[in-house]
């Protein structure tokens, strides 16, 4: 990268997250999954040049949408953020289905659920974060 072109600065991550559902974990597992996500993106970690990106969770279920037996055997997770830095804000919709042959699994299903829509996901956060990159290097440059 040469040396006059655009550098693009973050300080932290801050998620809003007030669903319930697994709050804990998803908050701490958007935080760090969005922190790499910029890092892998070229953005770098400065807080004295750097704003807050802000994750906000704008929708989160995980219903159920097969029947099996008299059980659900079968969920959908559906989640929504917004991912806002400087004035890059771009809005994500994703979908899992989740199957659950044993209730006794608890919540661990809907973690890996979460994790594998998140990661399959990522490259187009990835795409959009380098394309604002590109832009805004294009306007450095009229």
């Amino acid at each position: 990268m040469p040396l006059n072109a655009k550098e693009f600065y973050f300080c932290s991550i801050k998620v809003d997250n007030p669903f319930p559902l697994e709050r804990g974990f998803i908050t701490s597992y958007l935080t760090s999954a969005v922190e790499r996500i910029f890092l892998e993106t070229g953005w770098v970690q400065n807080c004295k040049n750097g704003t807050t990106v802000r994750v906000k969770v704008e929708n989160l279920s995980f219903k159920g949408s097969s029947i099996s037996g008299n059980r659900f055997s079968g969920y959908t997770l559906e989640m929504d953020i917004n991912l806002k830095v400087e004035d890059f804000d771009k809005s994500y919709h994703f979908s899992k289905f989740v199957a659950l042959p044993d209730p006794s699994l608890g919540t661990l299903r809907v973690r890996s659920a979460l994790v594998d829509v998140f990661e399959t996901s990522s490259l187009r956060i990835k795409f959009d974060l380098l394309n604002y990159m590109k832009e805004k290097r294009k306007e450095e440059t009229r």
